[in-house]
């Protein structure tokens, strides 16, 4: 479900639907955090009192812009994981919502499992094990250096923290995900190659208006997906359905329990199939 029909190099408004699926409080929470985050990376100071909030190395010393951004997604993925399949979301913001765990930024670090804990490894945050990880072709990979070639190649879609009231702060440019292309891949993947891919794409498939036909397009309401898909019938036989309070690929599975929302989209898609058969 969710399905991201329209390819977008810069696709900023992945988080503005984390934000809006966190909801109000726990979203300014962790802009809070994010932006006393931000400013302490921003001197010596500050980055030794994030290494110690955060059990990083002493390598990490704030000055190399992957190695932040690098370190800034491993904290973010882990919420906007959350948010995307809608597991957990609750436990995220009574950690967040709770004065009493401390100031927006000592929360941040307890909800990542670091404020108050001792641990005998540190954390090396460095983008060359990110560039290393994707450059392993063996079998035991789990399709990242795949889907990565398809971003660099296809789609875009990298999540960036351009836009102007992002609750991660703007420390993920776009430029993060251009340089992985180039160096996992090569120097012959550019911005431009990158943006020209994805204007073929569009180009050949449509991009929010394809032309089918015989199509249901599901999208989970909690899911950042569903900025790029489909969101309004196209046809009389292409429909779409937003199913509130849903997660990434909710409506490929059944339960007995599942909310009326999901029902009335099984319900929608089962009609559907059955005219398409007929």
């Amino acid at each position: 479900s969710s399905a991201p029909v329209l390819a977008e190099v810069d696709f900023k408004e992945y988080f503005g639907v984390v934000s809006d699926s966190l909801g109000t409080e726990c979203s300014q929470n962790i802009r809070e955090a994010s932006q006393a985050l931000d400013e302490l990376l921003k001197t010596p100071e500050g980055v030794k009192k994030v290494r110690q909030m955060f059990n990083l190395c002493d390598t990490f010393d704030g000055t190399d812009t992957l190695n932040v951004a690098y370190f800034i997604y491993d904290l973010l993925e882990s919420i906007a994981s959350t948010v995307q399949y809608n597991m957990g979301i609750d436990n995220i913001c009574r950690i967040m919502n709770d004065p009493s765990g401390g100031t927006p930024l000592q929360r941040y670090a307890t909800q990542h499992g670091y404020l108050g804990t001792k641990r005998d490894d540190c954390h090396d945050v460095q983008y060359t094990d990110l560039v290393k990880s994707l450059n392993d072709t063996s079998p035991r990979g789990e399709g990242m250096r795949q889907w990565t070639y398809q971003t660099c190649t296809e789609f875009g879609y990298f999540m960036s923290t351009n836009a102007k009231d992002c609750l991660f702060g703007h420390n993920i440019p776009v430029h993060y995900y251009t340089q992985q292309c180039i160096d996992v891949f090569g120097p012959q993947i550019t911005a431009q190659t990158i943006q020209k891919a994805v204007d073929t794409t569009n180009s050949y498939y449509g991009g929010r208006q394809p032309n089918v036909t015989n199509v249901v397009f599901p999208n989970g309401s909690l899911d950042p997906w569903h900025a790029l898909s489909v969101l309004h019938d196209l046809n009389n036989s292409t429909k779409a359905v937003v199913i509130s309070g849903s997660g990434h690929c909710d409506d490929m599975d059944y339960w007995d329990d599942e909310i009326q929302s999901l029902k009335d989209a099984h319900n929608l898609i089962t009609n559907e199939l059955q005219e398409f058969l007929k």
